[in-house]
């Protein structure tokens, strides 16, 4: 059975768990297997996105596209109570930090949320997750975010697994589950070079859930003062693409719902995803962590408050866990693990996307000091913003400009000597938060 913690007497400013009351609910049980998708059979190019907000600092680099799918099964069995909820946090989320986005799609089970874009029905799900990726190019921006019933299935023949994980659509009896191998398929595998995806999973068995190549080593217990570094974990599924995700447990456990969701920031006396929760509360009250620090936040949020799932994190490229995390640009691999990516896959040197350099989440008023970020002269006043009026009315050139690359790129010699940015940067006064704190308190 899936735990859900009732979390409405929570001090959050001492972090102690005052009369926690577990309920039950019925989790979605193991399924049989499904037939392999035959993408033929769905298309995604009829879908009509919306833009949820304006975003003071648009994106000039490419689209930044959304797809949010919450899935209560209101009136079944399997019936939640906080994934629409959780469609809302991150939607609410994405505007409170200003993440500029251009285009998105809402499926959840319910025709009177604001910005309604369809049913979570199996066929919908998968139109929406080509509609995603039709078209991506480099600068391209991508974020997903799934909350609902997440499960097993028999692994495949064509599995390097006993068991695979699955995605469960609102028709899923019907229609059966979506598995690993085809969200992989659908969502990384023809992924061009200089498009980020970031995913969210908030769903049980869901480690796995894209199948990629690197996962963050190290269960609940592992701290800062750890030696933190992904390990290899298949030897396929790599991708042009540069592809994190973030889950809400390990694929052998569950991920709890939370009855009131104010707990983690949420809206009082709503239910909510743990993991969206956790998450949420980090991206608006934390500045300039690295991405080994958003995890070991994430499993911190969640310990403090008795939960026993354990927040995943797995990347189609060996990352460095000691960069600044972003939604944003390309990820910087470990150097001693490139060997470990077959060299069609790896950027030519000095390859860089155009996202915007140090884009990150404002923060709190009076700090930084005025005038930081951005630096003077972003965003360069001859980039394209986005999106036109007509998207097929752009030049078939875009991205990049016409001319761009030059021939013979990338210039010997770049990037030039002293990059990452010299010691001294960033500047004083906007130091990263110590190990330990990551940058606020709970």
């Amino acid at each position: 059975m899936d735990l859900v913690l009732n979390l409405a007497s929570l001090a959050i400013a001492s972090g102690v768990l005052q009369n926690a009351s577990p309920y039950m609910i019925n989790p979605v049980r193991r399924q049989s297997r499904p037939q392999r998708l035959d993408l033929k059979n769905y298309r995604g190019d009829g879908i009509r996105p919306i833009r949820p907000y304006v975003a003071p600092q648009p994106y000039r680099q490419g689209r930044v596209r959304c797809l949010f799918i919450g899935i209560n099964y209101t009136g079944t069995s399997s019936e939640l109570r906080g994934c629409q909820n959780d469609v809302q946090t991150m939607l609410n989320t994405m505007h409170q930090i200003q993440f500029p986005i251009s285009e998105a799609c809402i499926l959840v089970d319910n025709p009177q949320f604001p910005n309604y874009g369809g049913l979570p029905t199996k066929a919908n799900i998968v139109a929406h997750m080509q509609w995603l990726v039709h078209d991506v190019r480099p600068g391209d921006v991508l974020f997903f975010h799934y909350s609902g019933h997440g499960t097993t299935v028999q692994g495949g023949k064509d599995s390097e697994e006993k068991e695979d994980v699955a995605l469960v659509p609102l028709d899923y009896e019907d229609r059966g589950t979506i598995i690993d191998d085809d969200i992989y398929n659908l969502l990384v595998r023809d992924l061009p070079a200089g498009v980020r995806l970031t995913a969210l999973f908030d769903c049980c068995h869901s480690g796995s859930m894209l199948d990629l190549p690197f996962s963050f080593v190290g269960g609940m217990n592992v701290s800062y003062n750890n030696s933190l570094h992904m390990q290899q974990i298949r030897r396929n599924n790599f991708s042009h693409g540069d592809v994190w995700m973030v889950s809400g447990c390990a694929d052998h456990q569950t991920s709890a719902d939370v009855v009131d969701s104010a707990s983690l920031g949420g809206m009082r006396g709503a239910a909510g995803g743990a993991a969206t929760m956790a998450l949420s509360h980090i991206l608006i009250n934390t500045r300039s962590l690295n991405t080994a620090q958003i995890v070991l936040e994430m499993r911190d949020v969640l310990r403090q408050r008795k939960f026993t799932q354990v927040p995943q994190l797995s990347s189609s490229k060996p990352a460095d866990l000691y960069k600044p995390f972003s939604l944003f640009g390309p990820i910087e691999m470990n150097a001693q693990m490139t060997q470990l990516v077959p060299q069609e896959f790896l950027a030519p040197v000095g390859f860089v996307p155009p996202p915007p350099q140090g884009f990150q989440p404002p923060p709190p008023q009076g700090y930084p000091p005025q005038g930081y970020p951005p630096p003077q002269g972003y965003p360069p006043q001859q980039a394209m913003g986005y999106p036109p009026t007509q998207f097929d009315q752009r030049p078939t050139m875009y991205p990049p400009p016409q001319g761009y690359p030059p021939q013979g790129y990338p210039p010997q010699g770049y990037p030039p000597q002293g990059y990452p940015p010299p010691q001294g940067y960033p500047p004083q006064g906007y130091p990263p938060p110590q190990p330990g704190s990551f940058g606020f308190q709970y």
